[in-house]
């Protein structure tokens, strides 16, 4: 009876350390434990199996060329007929919801062009594809959406380098395929302690300046570690040194991955997104990421403002 006893006490205290492991934000509303729910639900993080993880060399500043259907979640903001002036990242996190940074809407003429395009590899061709096994593989079409309503942090200041963070609605709801699919916000106690830890690696990704005069046509990827940032800014940002590989102008809104495992699965999370950094690029400066666990609690009380996400 007693062993009994010592066994159930040890299943339970495991059942409870895991429940706790998975806890998320405390103190959430009724409105924002429901979207805790749904984007706990969502196969959010899961890349395509179809193609290998082969991958082509070139540069981002120093990274190399996405593979195709290994980002299903980027997204592009651009005025399609400026797009050197006007070009953005973004993450796809929901139905109807991008993250990217604040900075974006202020860069951007607040213009009915604006656009959001998800599922695009290569700007520059429509299939995407490739070859693999000597047979070609091309992804679906790209689609493109309208912007309803911006959500950009109260606090955000294009003077001041914090709270650059931003949600945009789209004017309709995003069917998940092959090619668009949403990332994974770090939801749990130990996803939303990872980035506090200096030296880990991320993967960024964009369709920015792969040198001083060219914007990349791709999504392009480098991998970074994170090191202290500078005048006490680690409490927002992620930073990077930016030496050699870096990302660059154009790369604005786009995220800082790594696949990590979400309620026991291996999917790719979202740490940060790319905020500021040296216009020459790769030259060494400094590159900050706004750190996505810092906002976490912002991005739950704009998304549970609606009544769908």
């Amino acid at each position: 009876m007693n062993s009994f006893l010592v066994l159930f006490t040890l299943v339970w205290g495991i059942i409870c350390l895991m429940a706790s492991s998975e806890a998320g934000p405390n103190n959430l509303t009724l409105a924002e434990k429901r979207v805790y729910d749904k984007l706990k639900q969502m196969q959010c993080g899961v890349i395509s199996n179809q193609i290998p993880g082969q991958k082509l060399r070139r540069r981002i500043t120093g990274g190399r060329k996405s593979y195709l259907l290994s980002q299903p979640w980027m997204a592009l903001i651009y005025i399609p007929s400026d797009l050197d002036m006007c070009r953005c990242g973004g993450t796809l996190i929901s139905e109807r919801f991008i993250l990217t940074a604040a900075h974006c809407f202020k860069m951007c003429p607040q213009s009915k062009e604006l656009k959001v395009r998800l599922g695009d590899l290569d700007l520059q061709t429509s299939p995407d594809c490739t070859t693999y096994n000597y047979q070609r593989v091309c992804a679906p079409p790209a689609e493109e959406f309208g912007i309803e309503k911006w959500s950009i942090h109260e606090e955000f200041d294009p003077f001041y380098p914090f709270f650059d963070i931003a949600l945009l609605r789209l004017n309709r709801k995003v069917v998940f395929k092959v090619h668009i699919r949403p990332i994974c916000l770090p939801l749990t106690d130990e996803l939303l302690a990872f980035s506090s830890v200096i030296g880990n690696s991320y993967m960024a990704v964009g369709w920015g300046k792969v040198d001083s005069r060219r914007f990349a046509n791709s999504t392009m990827e480098v991998y970074i570690d994170t090191e202290t940032c500078t005048a006490g800014l680690d409490s927002s940002f992620l930073c990077a040194n930016g030496n050699y590989v870096d990302t660059c102008v154009g790369d604005s809104g786009g995220p800082l991955t790594w696949q990590n495992f979400y309620f026991g699965t291996a999917r790719t999370v979202q740490f940060g997104v790319v905020s500021t950094g040296s216009r020459n690029c790769g030259a060494g400066k400094k590159a900050y990421y706004t750190d996505v666990p810092t906002y976490m609690p912002w991005i739950m009380a704009k998304l549970s403002e609606f009544p769908n996400i």
